[in-house]
Parts: C-alpha cells; structure tokens; sequence
C-alpha cells in the first residue's frame, strides 16, 4: 500500500505547512491525505497554530510525536497499521503534557469513551464545521492549561473510583446512574445501547429524550414495583428492555437491547456504511467551507488542489454508492450486467489507482465477455482489497484458458486468517481486529458479480505469504 504520506518522517514538516510563525504546535495523524491536508490549511490559516508534522498511521504518529513534542495531536480513531486508540497510551506516556484530540467518523461510540478513559482530552466528530474544530481545540488546550496537576487524581462528586468503572464497562448490560436528571455514570454498554458517549453531567433529555420522558413518567406514577419496561431508543432506533429502580434518591436505569439477528445484522450494516460515507462527506464539507470563507486568499495552486480533493472524494462516494446498489441488485435477483466483447488488459490499465504501484504481468489474452462498468467495479475492489489490508509488492497476473480470462489480484501482506475464509465472501463481513476502512461490501460484491458473469472470485493463499484473489470471466468463445 502506498504510504500516501508526504513528510511523516519524525522531524519532517508537511509541504506548505513550513512557517516560522509562533502558535501552537501541532501533529496531525489521519490516515486521508486529503483530510490532512484541509486540517493543515486550516489550522495556518487561523494564525494561532503551527502545523509540524503529520502522519498516515499511529506508529508512524507516535515517532511524529516523539521526534516533535507538539502541544496538540489530532489522532485519527481507525487508520491502517495501528489505529488511534492503539498508539493513544504510546502518545501520552511519550508527551504527557500534549493536548490530543480524537478524529472519529463513528460518532461519540464506545470508543471514544475508551479514548477518553485512556487519556484523549477530547474528541471531534468529522464532518463537522472547520470553524467548530478550531474552537473546540482552543476550548481543550484552554481546560488542560487551567488545570492543577493535582486534580489530575481528582474525582467529581458522585463519581465512582476507576477500577469500579472498569468492572460496570465489562457488564452485559446498560447502567446510567441518573441524579436530579443528569448523569452520573454510564457504562459501555449504555453508550453502545443509546448510540452516542455519554459524557458525566450530561442532562438525559439531551443524551435520550425518549429515556428522560419515560423515567419522568416513571417518577411522576410511582412505578418503582414494575418490571422492565419496552422502549424505542438508540441511533438507529431499537427496542430496549428499560428497567428503573430507586437508589436513595438518584435513580439506576438498566438497559437491555432486545436481539434479533437480522435487526442486528442491519444495524450494523447502517452504522458501518454511514461512518464510510461520513468521512469522504466530511472532507468534501471541508473542502467547501474552505472555498466559502477563504476564496480571496486562495492561490490558483490551492484552489486547483482542493478540485483534486473534491473529485478523488466524489468518485470514492461513487464506489460506496454503487456497491450498495449493487448488493441490493443481488439480493433481490435483479442484477444483469450489459455484456459486451472487451480487451481485458486494455480495461485492466484504465482502473489501476494512480498513488499505488502495482505491476501487471501477461497479455496477448482473448476478448473477454463482460460488463465494462462492472468490470471496473469488480477489479477496483479487488485492487482496493489489496493495498488496505495486504503489503507491497502488489502484482496483478492475466492469464487465459479457453474458457475464461483469469486474474489474480496478489499482495505480500499477513493474509486472511483460516478460521475466516469460510465468511470471506459474505455480506457485510470484516475479520477481527481489522482497522483498515470498508463497508465489508467489497468481496460480496464481486463475488456477486462474478456470478452474474457465469465467471467466479475464489482466494488462496500466497507463498510464502500474502493473499491471492482470482477472478475468472468467461471468453468469448464461451459466452452463448
């Protein structure tokens, strides 16, 4: 995979980013050049920061940090090699003092409350307006300056020790500890259950309107002797066995998500889709705001520069959009290429990505039969499936029998683990501990379309390591 990564190196300082001008030092960690690229715009612009270094992936964040002490770190949740919350403990045991914000497409989940917990100061959600990050940065480097290094060990009254809260967060089940309409603690699985972080102090009618009107009414009817009670809760919306009972005057609320596996299969699928769209989106959000408020004081280079950016975002919403109609189509038996007598090779070349080198071996095959447009879909998520989750040298072999065209997409990373290749075709699947992004439609979708085709999408394995994907496409000597 290509590193994408223009001055990562410790000491290096990001093209346009090289000013002399004082402010607050910052390293940037994401692992979209394009969304580094309008943080670093943004953040020289305003005249208060100073932009010393970026990265591509937390270990290579980490050495960034390192090598410059910055007084803020924007860290990226999930990027390849090592994701935020992976190289978080590694930051702050290395810049103690340094303010770090999390950069999250996931929306205030579980895991920011894990970031926080593990020492982030804050965190931001992507898309949200430039002008906002700026301000909430400010707000953060303001709160972390303010405070004593005693108060570091301090606890907010009400608030439970550490280690209880690491033993209510291991629960199955959601617990919010509520007093005078606000929380006190809430555990992992709340935050889980109800969608969104769950922040000490926060009023329940702005975390859960619907929770705050049902313990109102619990409240007001005097319902303590009832058992659980069926409520519409969560982002997206689901029903959550509720359960109130007393404590002194506070009140503890149980939640329990009611599990049906499709309901849950589609949960995930919609929230996994929306952090895919969220964060293209948000760059493109960027891009724009930039041309909005700063256009005047744009040089053609730049201005040129975000039209690159605006289009590579565009065609990647593209992708996303196209594999989940087609996915649709599958499920639904209405997916029907519109056939046609190609030149493979020819094809093969128009869709190989421009920043990452893979080497095409064999030619002189026979026309193959096929849907240009799906063509391009099934070999660009084959190509995509490479460099996110394989290592370079990336290779990719044509061959011909009489019957088929074979293509054999290759890399030289660690390879799909065993005991996950019986589901690696499957709707929406991801193996575990995976941190590189997708909607997990990909591989579903070319095997789809193979299928389509009269062809096939198989894997194996490479020697000694690495991943092998071939795609087979029927000739037109075959195809009636």
């Amino acid at each position: 995979m290509t590193s994408n990564e223009p001055g990562t190196g410790p000491s290096a300082v990001p093209p346009g980013g090289a000013s002399n001008h004082p402010g607050l030092r910052v390293v940037i960690v994401d692992d979209s050049p394009d969304l580094r690229d309008l943080l670093r715009m943004t953040l020289e612009r305003s005249g208060t920061f100073r932009v010393v270094g970026e990265a591509g992936t937390g270990r290579k964040g980490v050495d960034v940090v390192v090598a410059q002490r910055p007084d803020v770190v924007l860290l990226d949740v999930r990027m390849p090699d090592m994701d935020g919350l992976e190289a978080l403990p590694l930051i702050r045991a290395q810049a103690p003092q340094t303010v770090v914000v999390m950069l999250s497409s996931l929306g205030s989940s579980t895991l920011t409350k894990r970031a926080l917990a593990d020492g982030a100061d804050g965190y931001i959600l992507k898309g949200r307006p430039l002008t906002e990050l700026l301000a909430h940065v400010h707000v953060l480097v303001a709160n972390r300056r303010a405070r004593e290094p005693a108060d570091s060990n301090s606890k907010l009254p009400g608030q439970l020790g550490a280690h209880a809260i690491d033993y209510l967060d291991q629960a199955p089940f959601g617990l919010l500890h509520i007093r005078n309409g606000h929380v006190v603690v809430a555990n992992r699985e709340a935050d889980r259950v109800l969608g969104d972080f769950i922040a000490s102090g926060a009023a329940l009618a702005d975390v859960a309107p619907p929770l705050a009107r049902h313990l109102k009414d619990h409240l007001e009817d005097h319902l303590e002797a009832n058992g659980p009670t069926t409520v519409t809760l969560g982002d997206p919306p689901r029903q959550v066995l509720t359960l109130v009972r007393p404590s002194g005057t506070d009140q503890l609320i149980y939640l329990q998500a009611e599990h049906h596996e499709q309901a849950e299969l589609l949960r995930r699928a919609i929230a996994t889709t929306a952090h895919e769209i969220r964060g293209p989106v948000g760059v493109l959000l960027g891009a724009a705001e930039t041309v909005t408020e700063h256009d005047d004081e744009l040089g053609s280079a730049e201005r040129a520069h975000l039209m690159e950016v605006i289009s590579r975002q565009t065609r990647l919403l593209e992708r996303i959009t196209a594999d989940l109609l087609t996915a649709g189509q599958a499920q639904h038996g209405t997916l029907t290429p519109d056939l046609h007598e190609l030149d493979a090779a020819e094809l093969i070349w128009s869709v190989l990505p421009d920043d990452v080198d893979f080497v095409v071996v064999g030619d002189n095959l026979p026309p193959m039969v096929a849907d240009p447009l799906r063509f391009q879909q099934m070999l660009g998520n084959l190509l995509s499936n490479a460099y996110k989750y394989g290592q370079p040298p990336f290779l990719v072999r044509l061959s011909a029998t009489s019957d088929h065209i074979r293509i054999d997409v290759e890399d030289n990373g660690p390879g799909v683990p065993p005991e996950f290749r019986p589901k690696l075709f499957g709707e929406y699947s991801r193996a575990p501990g995976t941190n590189a992004g997708g909607t997990g439609l990909g591989l579903f979708v070319v095997r789809a379309l193979s299928q389509a085709h009269r062809g096939a999408v198989t894997y194996s394995p490479r020697t000694p390591h690495g991943s092998v994907f071939t795609l087979l496409l029927p000739t037109a000597q075959t195809s009636p």
